[in-house]
C-alpha cells in the first residue's frame, strides 16, 4: 500500500484543524473545541466550505474540505459515506464563496510604551484601526485575519455586519514595519444565512402555535380536541429541535478565537426558588383517549390545559410542574411571558383521581432571572461598545495630534476589551438558554 497519499491527506487535516484555525474555522470554532461543549458527533458544526466525517478508529467528528472527505473514506480513515454526505459533497464542491464584507485601512497608530530601561526593539505594538463594511450577506459575527512581518491574528468584532453598511474598529498587533499590517474579513455569510434560516422558521412555528392554541377551550366545560393537543405537542417538540440547534450554532459562533471554549465559565445549574410575581392555575382537566401506557386498569389519562402569569416583571422560559397523585410532568412554555400578562400551556399526564392534579411553578423557572441578566449586561455592553467605536471614528475622521492619538490608543484598548467579554457573555446565555430547554 502506498502511504504517501494517505499521509498527505492526514497532513491536510493537521493542517486545517491545527496550524490554520483562524482561516479553517472563520464563522465557528473547531470540533475540537465544541466537543468540550459536551456536543455529540450529530451536534457538531463545521465552518462554511467544510464537511463533517466520522474516524473510523475513534468515532469522533472532524470538519474537513470535500475533496478530502472523500480520499479519507476511500482509505477507510473515514466511515462510510452516506447518500446524503456524497450530495453534500457535491454541492459543496461547487461552492465559491466570496468574502461577504471589505476591511480598509484608516489609521496605524504606534502604542505608547510601558516599559522603563527596557532595551529597545525593533518591533513594536500598533493600533491598527479600519472600517469594516458589509457588501451584499449579513455578517452575525464578522472574524477578521489580521497579519505583519511579526504577528497573526483572528479577532471577532462582537458587532453584526450589514449588507451596504460600515463601522469602524480596531484591533492591536506587533510589527516591525507597520506598513505591513494588513486584515481581511474572513466570513462569506453560509452560517449567518443558516442561523437567519433557523431564526425564521422558529418565528413562523411559533406563530402557528400560538395560533393553534386560540382552539384550545379556555373552560371546563368544554373539552380539547385530541387532534389539536397531538398538533401542538408536535409542533413544540419540532420548535424544541429547532430552537437547541439554534443556541449551539450561536455558541460555538461567539466564542473569541484566542479563548479555548474549556476557560469560558458557563451556568452549571438552573435551579432556585420559584419567581416572585408568577402565579398559575388550572383551565381545565377532561379525560385523553390517549393510552397510559401502564398496566394498572385503574390509571387514567387527562389532558390538562392551565395559565401561568407573570406579575410587574416579564419571565423568560417559564417551566411550570403538573403533578398527580400517580407522575409529575414538566411542561416548558415557549420564550418568554411579558409582564401583567398569561400564557395557556397544555400537557398530558396519568392519573388515579383526576381531583389529585394540581400545577405549580417549577424551581427551575428562576433560571429566567439568570437569563433577563445576563440579556441586560450583553444589551447595556453592546450599547458602551457602540459609543465606543463612534467615539473612535470621530477621532480618526480629523488629524490625529499629541492630544487625540493617546486617546485612539486608549479606546482600541478598551475595544478589544469589551468585545471579548460581549463574545464570552453571549456563549454563556445559549448556553444557559440550551439548558433551560
Amino acid at each position: 500500500m502506498n502511504l504517501i497519499p494517505v499521509f498527505a491527506v492526514l497532513l491536510g487535516i493537521v493542517l486545517i484543524s491545527g496550524t490554520l484555525p483562524f482561516q479553517s474555522f472563520a464563522d465557528v470554532i473547531s470540533p475540537r473545541q465544541q466537543m468540550k461543549f459536551d456536543f455529540t458527533n450529530d451536534q457538531i458544526i463545521c465552518a462554511e466550505g467544510l464537511v463533517k466525517i466520522i474516524k473510523s478508529s475513534s468515532d469522533k467528528a472532524s470538519c474537513v474540505k470535500p475533496s478530502t472527505a472523500e480520499k479519507l473514506a476511500k482509505t477507510g480513515w473515514a466511515k462510510k459515506l452516506s447518500e446524503q454526505k456524497i450530495e453534500e459533497i457535491k454541492s459543496k464542491k461547487l461552492m465559491k464563496g466570496e468574502s461577504a464584507g471589505t476591511i480598509t485601512k484608516i489609521a496605524t497608530l504606534k502604542q505608547l510604551s510601558t516599559s522603563s530601561g527596557a532595551k529597545s526593539s525593533s518591533i513594536s505594538g500598533y493600533a491598527y484601526i479600519f472600517d469594516a463594511c458589509g457588501t451584499t450577506k449579513l455578517v452575525k459575527a464578522p472574524e477578521i485575519y489580521v497579519t505583519s512581518d511579526s504577528e497573526t491574528k483572528s479577532v471577532k468584532l462582537a458587532s453584526a455586519l450589514k449588507p451596504g453598511s460600515c463601522y469602524t474598529s480596531s484591533v492591536n498587533i506587533k510589527a516591525a514595519d507597520p506598513n505591513s499590517i494588513a486584515a481581511t474579513l474572513l466570513n462569506k455569510g453560509g452560517i449567518s444565512e443558516k442561523i437567519s434560516t433557523l431564526e425564521t422558521q422558529i418565528a413562523d412555528l411559533k406563530s402557528k402555535i400560538a395560533t393553534a392554541k386560540q382552539k384550545i377551550p379556555t373552560s371546563d366545560k368544554q373539552s380539547p380536541k385530541n387532534e389539536d393537543l397531538d398538533n401542538i405537542a408536535s409542533m413544540k417538540k419540532e420548535l424544541k429541535g429547532l430552537q437547541d440547534q439554534l443556541r449551539r450554532y450561536l455558541m460555538v459562533l461567539y466564542v473569541p478565537p484566542n479563548v479555548k471554549a474549556s476557560k469560558i465559565d458557563l451556568p452549571k445549574s438552573i435551579t432556585g426558588k420559584p419567581l416572585d410575581g408568577m402565579s398559575t392555575s388550572l383551565i381545565s382537566v377532561t379525560d385523553s383517549v390517549s393510552p397510559t401506557g401502564s398496566n394498572n386498569p385503574e390509571l387514567k389519562r387527562f389532558n390538562v390545559v392551565f395559565e401561568a402569569c407573570a406579575g410587574a416583571q416579564s419571565i423568560r422560559l417559564p417551566i411550570i410542574t403538573v403533578s398527580s397523585d400517580s407522575e409529575s410532568v414538566d411542561v416548558k412554555l415557549i420564550d418568554r411571558i411579558i409582564p401583567n400578562s398569561c400564557q395557556v400551556g397544555i400537557t398530558r399526564i396519568n392519573a388515579l383521581d383526576s381531583e389529585s392534579i394540581v400545577p405549580t411553578i417549577s424551581g427551575n423557572s428562576a433560571v429566567s432571572s439568570q437569563i433577563k441578566s445576563l440579556e441586560t449586561q450583553i444589551k447595556e455592553m453592546e450599547a458602551s461598545l457602540a459609543d465606543m467605536r463612534s467615539n473612535l471614528g470621530d477621532l480618526v475622521s480629523k488629524k490625529l495630534d499629541s492630544a487625540t492619538e493617546p486617546l485612539a490608543l486608549k479606546l482600541t484598548e478598551q475595544i478589544s476589551e469589551l468585545r471579548n467579554d460581549i463574545l464570552e457573555n453571549r456563549v454563556k446565555l445559549n448556553s444557559l438558554l440550551l439548558k433551560a430547554s
